[in-house]
């Protein structure tokens, strides 16, 4: 069977490499022209002379599936295979099977329960939304023949809805090309990394293709990297580009009490409950005196599987000493529910009145939640203020919001809006609040109807800026407890 596949096709010492690994799980690609597709399909005919092998190809979707077929059939047909059916399967002479599937909706994940394929390749790996829809595919990988250990071959390259969780799984915990085992299963994995340079082939038969990725690189260094190069924290189709952590997010400080603070709540009970607690200063550019705002989220609250009461204790424990301007939550929590009971944002303000001494402790105001304006109001805040720091800042406390933002990735069919199925929970909850709050602060306006502050800010200091751009001082004179006029005001 080797000599077959060389003499049909012989691969690079990168795809050679993923082709003899022994990991349960392997991830190859990363980048644009590493030769991913031809690398699954030749590695399926490991073992094609047994009868007993089953194999299984998954593509997300019908149009892709249906070229992968053609590809493989290029190779499959001249080595006596023979392709059927619709899904296409191809039957060698052995009695080996491989056959094909797509992902057309969530019952898709589930058709294949109780299956067993000793081999198992999905294509482009992040087109899968979450980690659980995958587990769910990966325990049809079994073997009951002897002589046929289960594998899985994975491709992809970054970006799509399943970004966040294929970095996770494959990426972060070890450098490519080295295996490791998960903690729990004890199966093991790694992470092939492929580009267009371990491609001989291409680079020779379309030398252009590395040209018009090369352009990208004076347009959208982003994309360039992430199509050139596979880097994984910047990625074609990410939303919020701009986010930096060494730009956008700091240490643990807490505002003073004495300006504006807010809590943004998007509401979940087996999806995600998040909600935030941020300020919101007026500042002034000390040359040009343009006066602006800038918010800090200083505090986040984030989870499942809790009820409005015990989210509104927790919430309050921690903040009870605070005066908060308002509450902007998500629109449905004000909903009127069906049987009658209080919606769930009544329910936490009369938890809140009950814990406060039965006294106001917050009012609820409902978020805007159309999603075509989400987008432009979250990259405008990002943006960089006069004073040379980003108009919203974030502090190292908000893990889920620091995880999540700079993940999120946009619809395919509303280009403008990020995919629901991505985790947005974190950015929901921020975008209401953000579009509440005057991005370019007019005196006393902070986005809430009767509130007026008068204080005069003392001009900033200059700002420091290191060698890499990196600006190094914040203010300290604004938040609580701080000894400091300046500080590195870096997370990391």
């Amino acid at each position: 069977m080797e000599k077959i596949i060389e003499i049909i096709w012989s691969p690079h010492p990168k795809q050679k490499q993923a082709l003899e690994r022994p990991e349960f799980e392997i991830l190859f690609g990363g980048a644009r022209g590493g030769g991913k597709t031809d690398t699954g399909i030749n590695w399926l005919l490991y073992d094609a002379d047994n009868p007993k092998l089953r194999a299984l190809v998954i593509r997300k979707n019908a149009d892709d599936l249906r070229d992968w077929s053609d590809r493989a059939n290029q190779i499959y047909s001249k080595m006596g295979a023979v392709k059927a059916g619709n899904p296409p399967e191809f039957r060698w002479p052995s009695g080996a099977i491989f056959r094909t599937g797509h992902l057309k909706d969530d019952q898709a994940y589930t058709k294949y329960q109780g299956h067993e394929y000793q081999r198992m390749l999905i294509e482009e790996l992040t087109q899968i939304p979450n980690e659980e829809s995958y587990l769910r595919l990966l325990g049809s990988c079994r073997s009951t023949v002897a002589g046929l250990e289960p594998q899985v071959f994975l491709t992809t390259n970054p970006g799509n809805t399943g970004h966040s969780w294929v970095k996770a799984r494959f990426v972060d915990p070890s450098p490519p090309e080295t295996p490791f085992k998960d903690k729990i299963s004890g199966e093991s994995r790694i992470f092939i990394k492929a580009t267009i340079d371990d491609n001989p082939t291409l680079m020779v038969s379309d030398p252009k293709y590395v040209k018009r990725i090369d352009a990208l690189k004076d347009t959208n260094e982003e994309l360039y990297r992430a199509w050139r190069f596979g880097d994984w924290d910047v990625f074609a189709g990410q939303v919020f580009n701009e986010f930096r952590r060494n730009k956008h997010v700091i240490k643990q400080l807490k505002p003073a009490s004495s300006y504006p603070h807010y809590l943004w709540i998007d509401w979940g009970y087996t999806a995600p409950f998040a909600c935030y607690a941020s300020a919101v200063i007026r500042m002034k550019e000390h040359k040009t005196g343009e006066v602006f705002n800038r918010v800090i989220t200083y505090q986040e609250w984030y989870g499942v599987e809790k009820t409005p009461d015990e989210w509104a204790e927790e919430i309050y424990k921690y903040a009870q000493q605070r005066k908060f301007v308002k509450c902007i939550v998500d629109p449905a929590m004000l909903n009127t529910n069906t049987d009658g009971s209080l919606s769930i944002g009544k329910a936490m303000i009369k938890k809140w009145n009950k814990l406060n001494n039965n006294k106001l402790w917050v009012n609820m105001e409902r978020g805007n939640n159309k999603r075509d304006s989400q987008v432009p109001i979250i990259k405008n805040w990002l943006s960089i203020a006069p004073d040379g720091l980003p108009y919203w800042i974030i502090t190292e406390r908000c893990i889920n919001l620091i995880r999540t933002l700079p993940l999120l990735v946009y619809d395919k069919h509303r280009k403008e809006e990020i995919d629901t199925n991505s985790e947005d929970h974190s950015a929901d909850s921020c975008s209401y609040g953000l579009k509440a709050i005057k991005f370019i602060g007019r005196l006393g306006s902070f986005g809430a109807k009767g509130y007026n502050i008068n204080r005069t800010f003392k001009p900033l200091p200059p700002v420091r800026v290191d060698k890499k751009g990196r600006h190094l001082s914040l203010d300290l004179r604004y938040f609580e407890k701080a000894t400091r006029k300046t500080i590195d005001w870096r997370a990391t």
